[in-house]
């Protein structure tokens, strides 16, 4: 399969092309980006023969038979459209879009067309993600009661961050940037809709850094998220049904636990297993993480699972749908936080406020 991807920011070049270079069947062969100096960095880097200033010139490449689109969010729909318009297949990150408009003007267009169309919401590809919805489904835990989700990042410490990352307006701001992972993230394990949402930002330098968001989804499920760029690296979630607990960390190999409820956090018994699970694991450990990585390794599923899905003309698992109902969340939680007050997903505002 030739690719390409437009967009050389960071998640193209610490995400999707080290995820790409693993795959045998997957080659990239062309990419754009409007800033010469980092188009031919990442370029050089991943040995990238065909390199272009311009997103258009490389959609009339006849070799490209899929792209991924990973330009700053308010350009995300005019590029997809553009993708789908040339006969290309579409990998188009998320947020899908900045208004459930353009959302449904890109999803009625995949509609007339045969190219495959996916989401990135790489996290519904990882290795512990995938096993804690299986033990969600089998009833393991019983009935659910609560969620709780962590996400957050040191970027803004770290490297300097894009002017678009700054404003809402733009799509910037944590509840895009990162809750939009999750808002996917809590459909995906529950299978049921989100109905009730508040939250509430922290904003300094910039609009939306950190934010504590609350949830009632249409199924009675109780969830609470956090998420910042403004302190150290974590991604985990954590499941709690009548019947047990569930918790894992998308950063560590061994981090899957399941414990039924009468068993204590504390107990000798339940430490001494835990210590065995991480032996038990550190082997195949290793070896991920000398390829990337847990989660360089959900980038190359959710690939792989694209690219087959193109060959074998299947659907694919993480849809144009999908990504407006995660954008639906995300904008009725942008609306929260300024109206300061509980807010009724299906009623939210359509536009990023």
């Amino acid at each position: 399969m030739k690719l390409g991807v437009i967009g050389c920011g960071r998640a193209t070049e610490t995400l999707h092309l080290p995820a790409l270079e693993r795959l045998a069947d997957a080659e990239v062969v062309a990419v754009a980006d409007i800033d010469p100096n980092r188009l031919q960095r990442v370029a050089d880097r991943f040995r990238i023969t065909h390199r272009y200033g311009d997103f258009q010139t490389l959609l009339k490449n006849p070799t490209v038979e899929a792209v991924a689109v990973c330009v700053p969010p308010q350009f995300h729909v005019e590029v997809a459209l553009a993708a789908l318009d040339a006969g290309k297949h579409l990998l188009i990150e998320k947020p899908l879009a900045l208004n459930l408009e353009e959302c449904d003007r890109l999803i009625e267009r995949a509609k007339q067309v045969k190219s495959k169309a996916t989401v990135g919401f790489n996290l519904r590809w990882h290795r512990l993600v995938r096993q804690a919805r299986e033990i969600i489904q089998r009833g393991t835990l019983g009935p659910i009661e609560l969620v709780r989700t962590v996400l957050t990042s040191g970027i803004r410490q770290r490297q300097s961050i894009p002017e678009w990352r700054n404003r809402r307006l733009s799509g910037g701001g944590v509840l895009f940037e990162l809750g939009a992972h999750h808002f996917d993230l809590w459909r995906f394990l529950l299978q049921s809709e989100v109905e009730e949402i508040f939250a509430i930002t922290r904003s300094e330098q910039a609009d939306d850094e950190s934010a504590t968001v609350t949830a009632r989804m249409a199924n009675g499920v109780l969830v609470t998220s956090i998420f910042s760029e403004r302190t150290t690296d974590n991604n985990e979630v954590e499941i709690y049904g009548q019947a047990g607990r569930l918790h894992a960390s998308c950063y560590r190999f061994d981090s899957l636990e399941c414990v039924s409820s009468s068993t204590l956090p504390g107990d000798v018994w339940t430490r001494l297993r835990k210590i065995g699970h991480t032996l038990k694991e550190l082997p195949q450990g290793a070896l991920r993480m000398r390829q990337g990585g847990d989660f360089i390794a959900s980038y190359r599923a959710e690939w792989r699972h694209f690219i087959d899905c193109i060959q074998q003309d299947t659907p694919t698992e993480s849809t144009l749908e999908d990504g407006r109902r995660a954008l639906q969340v995300a904008l009725a939680a942008v609306e929260s936080a300024s109206l300061r007050k509980a807010v009724r997903v299906t009623r939210a505002s359509e536009t990023a406020v």
